[in-house]
């Protein structure tokens, strides 16, 4: 009897285990959404999602731990599709989802600049009967402190267009950038400026030289050698270990650039003399010096270069020189310098005939295809210094079968054939799309109009067959609407100082003139780029 009371009881205690037991669990489930596909800049959208896990996780274009349901409102800055991530578990199960939202970001919406400053960055003054062009720009880490630097130069000049000054500024990049003066002491003749770590120590070198037109017509032609310290750029014209005939303070120079010599991937210093050339090889295990060759210069005798750069011109995996000049008529030159060997070898110079006097030359990547093709900036008349003269071309040349100049892509932007384009031209690609960069080009003079730079945005096109075609849509500021930046003629100096991939701005603003004394200011005031 006891026996079957304990049965019983065990029975009961069985049926009780039973009922305790919780019920099956449901499946695991994750809804996230977007309140929409394609959102404008600068507007928000919102993302809802649900679960029944037990934590979730936020990732891509969000990040965090999150509730395992609700909402949130969500602004973007970058263009184009931005993926939303989120990761939920229970126990040892484990589900996901991503929903994309495209970021629909105009040209204007990469430029939008804080206010400038009551109180200028940086000002010099000159006299009331000069004139000042900025002249020069170069960029790199000047101070080793993984920042981006440019220093940039200006000429004042005076009513008869003989030189007074030189002024090389530097900005140095970082939270907090400065604007400071570079002693240059005998350098005023220099207008030209090559950034390169020449001693491979972290920190950016610049070569300064003069122009092939200063040569000509001002009997000057400088080089000068600026080493990179923590501090910024100095004078050091020791820098560069100089046994050869080349005379620093006239030096004859009529053209400088980037040019990689020895096919190493690493651009080494040429330049281009009136009898001889020059290179600096950039990594030497002796240390940056000069080494001089001979040349033959009967192309060249009777030209003006105005413009110089380096890409394989032939195709034979070498790479050549190009330059842009112009004979004693006016007439504008291409001149090809075919190249072999150790780099210092020439063949045959070639002359191309019929193409514009050019102030810019630039090789680029403009079809994205294996060649290289020229970015190129010329005038109605030669370039002469300091007088400036409208822009009336605007161009690429595309590298076809039979040589660079075979297809002519041209630009057109509204002041041209009015306005001066500084041949300053920097390429970056702002709206991050990947397709080779976009252009940006500040104004010299354009009279009475009123716009400060110009944006030349590269497009990318692809039909039905899956062909893709590329086009240079430019624009200028005053036609886009920019804010915050200056109606009146102004020096535009592009620089990403912060390092958050979009394009702050300096500018130069020429100033009221101080009766006083009869001077003018000129003003520099760095305007934060805020668009991303």
């Amino acid at each position: 009897m006891r026996i079957n009371k304990l049965l019983i009881i065990f029975a009961l205690l069985a049926l009780a285990a039973c009922s305790d037991k919780d019920d099956p669990l449901e499946d695991l489930f994750l809804e996230l959404e977007a309140s929409s596909e394609t959102v404008d800049y600068g507007d928000t959208f919102t993302l809802t999602w649900s679960s029944n896990a037990s934590q979730c996780y936020a990732g891509g274009r969000w990040f965090g731990e999150k509730e395992t349901e609700g909402t949130e409102e969500i602004e973007i800055k970058r263009g184009g599709a931005s993926t939303f991530i989120m990761d939920c578990r229970r126990n040892n199960e484990f589900i996901n989802q991503a929903v994309a939202v495209t970021i629909v970001k105009t040209t204007a919406d990469h430029f939008i600049f804080t206010e400038r400053g009551e109180e200028p960055d940086f000002t010099f003054n000159y006299s009331e009967n000069e004139k000042v062009v900025f002249t020069s720009q170069a960029r790199g880490d000047v101070n080793d402190d993984s920042l981006p630097d440019i220093i940039f130069g200006v000429q004042i000049r005076d009513a008869n267009n003989t030189l007074v000054q030189t002024k090389l500024l530097q900005m140095l990049g970082g939270p907090l950038p400065i604007i400071t003066e570079i002693a240059t002491d005998e350098c005023d003749g220099i207008s030209e400026l090559l950034a390169k770590d020449l001693d491979q120590d972290g920190t950016t070198d610049v070569i300064g030289l003069s122009t092939d037109y200063e040569r000509q017509n001002l009997n000057t032609s400088k080089i000068c050698i600026f080493k990179g310290t923590e501090t910024g750029l100095v004078l050091d014209n020791e820098h560069v270990t100089n046994e050869t005939s080349l005379d620093l303070n006239n030096a004859g120079i009529r053209a400088g650039g980037l040019i990689d010599r020895n096919n190493n991937v690493t651009l080494d210093i040429y330049l281009l003399g009136e009898t001889k050339e020059y290179w600096i090889e950039v990594g030497a295990t002796d240390g940056p010096k000069f080494e001089e060759f001979d040349y033959d210069n009967t192309v060249l005798a009777d030209h003006t270069i105005t413009a110089l750069t380096g890409f394989d011109f032939d195709s034979n995996s070498n790479e050549d020189i190009v330059l842009a000049a112009y004979d004693s008529n006016g007439a504008g030159k291409f001149i090809t310098i075919p190249k072999s060997g150790d780099g210092t070898n020439w063949a045959e110079a070639l002359v191309y005939e019929n193409v514009p006097t050019l102030k810019s030359l630039q090789s680029i990547v403009y079809d994205q295809d294996e060649e290289q093709d020229v970015f190129v900036m010329g005038d109605e008349n030669p370039p002469n210094g300091i007088d400036l003269s409208a822009n009336s071309v605007l161009r690429v040349y595309e590298t076809g079968e039979v040589n660079i100049l075979e297809n002519v892509v041209d630009i057109d932007f509204t002041k041209q054939s009015t306005a001066s384009l500084n041949k300053l031209a920097i390429y970056a690609d702002y709206d991050t799309d990947f397709d080779g960069g976009d252009i940006l080009i500040s104004f010299e003079d354009f009279g009475e109009n009123t716009a400060s730079f110009l944006i030349v945005e590269k497009q990318e096109t692809t039909d039905e067959e899956d062909v893709t075609t590329y086009t240079y849509v430019a624009q200028d500021n005053e036609e886009l609407g920019l804010a915050n930046v200056p109606a009146e003629h102004a020096f535009t100096i592009f620089i990403d100082y912060n390092n958050d991939f979009d394009i702050d701005v300096i500018f130069g603003l020429k100033g009221e003139l101080d009766t006083a004394t009869n001077l003018i200011p000129l003003n520099f005031y760095i305007q934060t780029n805020e668009s991303n």
